[in-house]
C-alpha cells in the first residue's frame, strides 16, 4: 500500500509514482522519481533521495531514461542515502520528466517513507536562478511474505550499447589549473551507463590492457594534446560504445618525415652490417 504526502505547490515539484497498489515481503518493486517543473525552464536538479534500509533493500539504480543528460553525480547508495545532481542541456519543461528510478526489495514487514530532502532546481536562463521546489513524498506499507514468483518488476535484458557521443577537449582558468581536460557524456536507455574508460596513446589502435577508468571531466595525460583520445562508455550490462578523438596538435608533416628519414637511415645501415657478415662467411 502506498499514499502520497504532499505538500505546498511551489514553481517546481518533485513526485514519486509506482504501479503496485500493495507489496510483501520478497517482492521486487520499482518507484519512479518525476520533475513537474510547473511551466518553467529546469536544467539543473539536485537532492538526495532517503531510504529506509531496515525494511527495504535496494536492487538497482536507473537512470538511462533520465532527463538528465549529464551526471555531476551519479545517483548511487550511501549509507541509506542517494545523493544526486544533474544538468539538463537546453532545459526541461513538462509535468512528468523522469529523474531515476529505484528498484526495492521489501525486507520485512512494516511501514515506512521514501523522502527527498535538499531538493534544488536551477532555472535554464543563463544565470542559475534557483526555483522553489515541493516535494511529493512516498508512503508504503509492507505485507506479509510474497508468494514465489509475484516480482512485479519485469526483467528485461539489456543487450545495446551505449549511445553515441562525441567528447570535447578544452582548458579553463577554474578548471584543472587551466590544463587541458577532457569531457564526455552519454545515455543508455536500458539499464544507464555504468563506468566511463579513457585510453590516450600516440599510435593509431586501441590498447586493451592500457584502459583507466575515470569520471567527466577528465584531466588528459598528454598536454601536448599530440595523442588519440578513446573513451569507451561501458552499461550496466556490460555494452559497450567507444568514441575516439584523433590528435588535436598532431606531429608536423616535416618532423614526421624527419622521423621517417631516421628510420630508413637505420634500417640501411642494419641490411649494411648483415649483408657484410654474409660476404665475410662466403
Amino acid at each position: 500500500m502506498f499514499a502520497l504526502l504532499p505538500q505546498v505547490t511551489f514553481a517546481a515539484e518533485t513526485f514519486f509514482e509506482t504501479e503496485n497498489t500493495q507489496i510483501r515481503v520478497g517482492d521486487k518493486f520499482e518507484v519512479s522519481f518525476f520533475l513537474n517543473t510547473e511551466n518553467e525552464d529546469i536544467n539543473a536538479i539536485e537532492g538526495e533521495i532517503i531510504v529506509p534500509e531496515t525494511l527495504l533493500k535496494l536492487k538497482e539504480i536507473k537512470s538511462g531514461s533520465s532527463i538528465v543528460n549529464f551526471w555531476i553525480e551519479n545517483p548511487q547508495m550511501v549509507n541509506g542515502n542517494i545523493p544526486f545532481s544533474g544538468i539538463i542541456p537546453g532545459g526541461y519543461s513538462g509535468q512528468s520528466g523522469l529523474v531515476l528510478s529505484l528498484v526495492f526489495q521489501p525486507i520485512q514487514k512494516g511501514q515506512g517513507l521514501i523522502e527527498v530532502r535538499s531538493i534544488k532546481t536551477l532555472i535554464n536562463n543563463g544565470q542559475g536562478t534557483e526555483t522553489k521546489t515541493s516535494v511529493h513524498n512516498l508512503y508504503f506499507i509492507i505485507a506479509g511474505q510474497a508468494p514465489l514468483s509475484q516480482s512485479t518488476v519485469v526483467e528485461k535484458k539489456d543487450t545495446d550499447a551505449p549511445e553515441t557521443f562525441e567528447p570535447v577537449i578544452a582548458s579553463d582558468s577554474t578548471v584543472f589549473d587551466g590544463k587541458y581536460f577532457l569531457a564526455f557524456s552519454t545515455q543508455d536507455k536500458e539499464s544507464g551507463v555504468d563506468h566511463y574508460e579513457i585510453q590516450e596513446s600516440r599510435n593509431i589502435g586501441i590498447q586493451n590492457e592500457q584502459w583507466i577508468t575515470g569520471e567527466s571531466p577528465y584531466l588528459l595525460q598528454d598536454q601536448d594534446l599530440r595523442s588519440y583520445v578513446y573513451v569507451k562508455a561501458v552499461d550496466k550490462n556490460s555494452n559497450e560504445r567507444i568514441a575516439v578523438l584523433p590528435p588535436q596538435k598532431p606531429l608536423s608533416l616535416y618532423r614526421n618525415y624527419w622521423i621517417l628519414g631516421i628510420l630508413v637511415m637505420i634500417g640501411l645501415v642494419v641490411a649494411a652490417i648483415n649483408l657484410r657478415k654474409i660476404l665475410w662467411q662466403t
